[in-house]
């Protein structure tokens, strides 16, 4: 009997942080769409989300711990089956449907493990392609992966700024189709 107590009570605390955490997120989300990270205030959170200061720091350790950890569970769940072609689609739909988040990803020059994980995976396919053609010279395959990863990122950034004018799918054939056009 007791141990069904604790479960349910259990539960409870679960719901009522993951709803916490909901209320914070989307205290940020809309934040975000007229600020800057840096210029978002624990307080400000608070007031949009209706909780206390306390409550925020039970959760987070600071807006960015805060920015962290929505980055990593919005873009882990891209890459979660391990299929780098899927992987690379959900990710372009992740940003689009969080375009305030990664307009300020960019703009504030934040680096995504995942994002890099993704480029490093897709760096190893394309390097595995090329020394089985025979065609493979190191120098030349890294400086290549470094300018298409790094085009990519501000092509990433220029298509938020246009306000995404082509759907995920769409864009996301565009760039990876430019990239594997190098590679074949």
């Amino acid at each position: 009997m007791l141990q069904k107590v604790q479960k349910r009570e259990e539960k409870k605390i679960d719901r009522r942080t993951a709803y916490t955490r909901m209320v914070i997120r989307d205290a940020l989300y809309k934040l975000l769409e007229t600020k800057h990270l840096s210029q978002i205030t624990v307080k400000e959170i608070c007031e949009e989300a209706d909780i206390n200061r306390a409550t925020f720091y039970r959760n987070y350790v600071d807006i960015y711990d805060l920015y962290e950890k929505l980055e990593e569970e919005l873009t882990s769940s891209a890459f979660a089956d391990g299929n780098i072609e899927t992987g690379r689609y959900r990710l372009i739909e992740l940003i689009y449907e969080n375009q305030s988040f990664y307009r300020e990803f960019f703009a504030s020059r934040l680096e995504s493990p995942y994002i890099k994980k993704m480029a490093g995976e897709i760096f190893d396919q394309m390097k595995a392609l090329l020394i089985q053609r025979g065609t493979f010279d190191e120098r030349t395959f890294q400086i290549s992966y470094q300018y298409n990863y790094y085009g990519m990122i501000g092509v990433l950034k220029e298509w938020l700024s246009d306000g995404c004018p082509e759907n995920p799918r769409e864009f996301a054939d565009m760039i990876y189709g430019i990239v594997e056009k190098q590679y074949k």
